[in-house]
């Protein structure tokens, strides 16, 4: 009996040793139903009203993940702290039902949250806010306030005390609560957005800019700013991007329409800044509601490709048009550019900002490329000066996408993403290996002069 004793003793012990060596796997899982939300921030649970019981995890945090748990079932949320700490809260199956029926709920609700595929919100902006709203005071709000003195010296003194304090303002509204990059952004934009709508009402109004209506103007921009960063509060970064494009496209798509209409450039000044009102809601709900990913790296790009719109309706405008003219060139087709962008960025790619700001730099330097032709003419041709430009800066923007490759461009390790996620990543990556490449000899013939044929694209597929 002793000796049976001890070899069920010593099974018992090898049953337990082999349990407690097996391996348990934890596997990344998305949040919702659709596999779009892998990780969720603190301004996300804001915006999507989650609460407890269904979510569990309180205090500061930076981000929190889902993970499933084999062999024995069940799931983690892994919460990652300010102080760097990780902290786990097992759930079991039908918790997780249950926070995943609030979510996709809320998702249906406050629409799909966009932008980088690895974040849902927005990181935090830090010393930017207090250095790009710095900036813009020192050329735009500074200069206008000082243009209200009526001496010299008094401009300088205003000047000076709205560009300091503004930094002062800024960076001590930065240090005591959290602002994010999309607050920042959209601070910045929407001041400059209402800034100009005020001038717009108020060249409207009187028909010209003196002291009232620049005042109007500083004040508008003021009251911009500071909705724009409370506004901004729980936005991703492609929606405060968003946000501007869509006052802007509105607003060119309405001057064009009241310019076609017959009205003056006063009553088309007013419509297009009444308009700013509803293109913010419909800028914002753009990369909600899409049907496919927009990236605030997308909407950059969208809006340099409304410029470059801009100039090519300024090549097919007379030299001398009138404003009725320069309102519908000018606006159909800045309008007709972000629908474009749209189409051929927006759609087939997920640009990150600084893919999209290479794009632009791009773009400017092929536009200024391609005004060395009129110059080498001499012309003062205003449809070879804009249609140079405007072709230049179209080459130059696809050329500097192209060398930035971003259909190949890594957003998340593979093994981070869900299965689901995973295996739509991989066709995606097969059937998107259409590649547009400027090349230069032609460039290189046109300087050397030598005749002769040059290819201008290469196409890959």
């Amino acid at each position: 009996m002793r000796h049976l004793g001890l070899v069920g003793a010593t099974l018992a012990l090898c049953v337990f040793a082999h349990r407690a060596m097996a391996q348990s796997i934890e596997t990344p899982v998305a949040f919702d139903s659709a596999q779009r939300l892998v990780i969720i921030t603190p301004a996300l649970v804001e915006r999507l009203g989650l609460t407890q019981p269904v979510w569990p995890i309180t205090g500061e945090y930076r981000d929190v993940r889902l993970y499933r748990i084999d062999p024995t079932g069940g799931f983690v949320l892994v919460a990652s702290r300010v102080d760097g700490a990780f902290e786990r809260f097992p759930l079991r199956d039908d918790q997780v039902a249950a926070l995943r029926a609030a979510i996709n709920a809320a998702v249906a609700l406050a629409g799909r949250p966009v932008g980088e595929l690895a974040s849902a919100g927005s990181e935090p902006a830090g010393n930017t806010f207090a250095r790009h709203l710095t900036l813009l005071s020192g050329l735009v709000y500074a200069p206008v306030a000082a243009s209200l003195a009526s001496t010299p010296s008094g401009a300088g003194a205003l000047y000076l005390a709205v560009t300091g304090g503004t930094f002062f303002i800024s960076y001590s509204a930065a240090q005591s609560e959290r602002i994010t990059r999309a607050r920042s952004d959209l601070a910045v934009n929407l001041g400059v957005a209402t800034g100009l709508a005020g001038w717009g009402a108020g060249y409207a109004a009187t028909g010209n800019s003196d002291r009232g209506v620049r005042a109007v103007a500083l004040g508008s921009a003021i009251v911009g700013t500071v909705a724009g960063a409370s506004l901004g509060r729980g936005m991703t970064d492609a929606e405060a991007q968003g946000a501007m494009a869509g006052m802007e496209t509105v607003a060119a798509a309405a001057w064009a329409a009241s310019s076609a209409a017959g009205a003056g450039i006063r009553a088309a000044a007013g419509f297009a800044a009444a308009s700013e009102v509803v293109g913010f809601p419909l800028g914002v709900s753009y990369p909600r509601h899409a049907k496919y990913r927009v990236t605030a790296g997308d909407v950059n790009a969208l809006q340099t490709t409304a410029l470059i719109g801009t100039l090519y309706g300024a090549a097919v405008t007379r030299k001398d048009a009138r404003a009725r003219e320069l309102g519908i060139a000018l606006g159909s087709t800045y309008a007709a550019g972000a629908l474009l962008g749209d189409l051929v960025i927006a759609r087939p790619f997920d640009l990150t900002t600084s893919e999209a700001n290479i794009g632009t730099v791009g773009a400017i330097a092929g536009g200024l490329i391609g005004l060395a032709i009129p110059v080498l003419a001499r012309s003062d041709d205003n449809t070879l000066v804009f249609g140079a430009a405007a072709a230049g800066a179209t080459l130059g923007f696809s050329a500097a996408l192209g060398i930035a490759n971003p259909l190949h461009a890594p957003r998340m390790r593979l093994s981070e993403m869900p299965v689901t996620a995973r295996q739509r990543s991989a066709t995606a990556e097969q059937q998107s290996r259409l590649q547009l490449r400027v090349t230069t000899a032609c460039l290189v013939g046109l300087i050397q002069r030598r005749p002769g044929a040059y290819p201008l694209v290469r196409i890959t597929f």
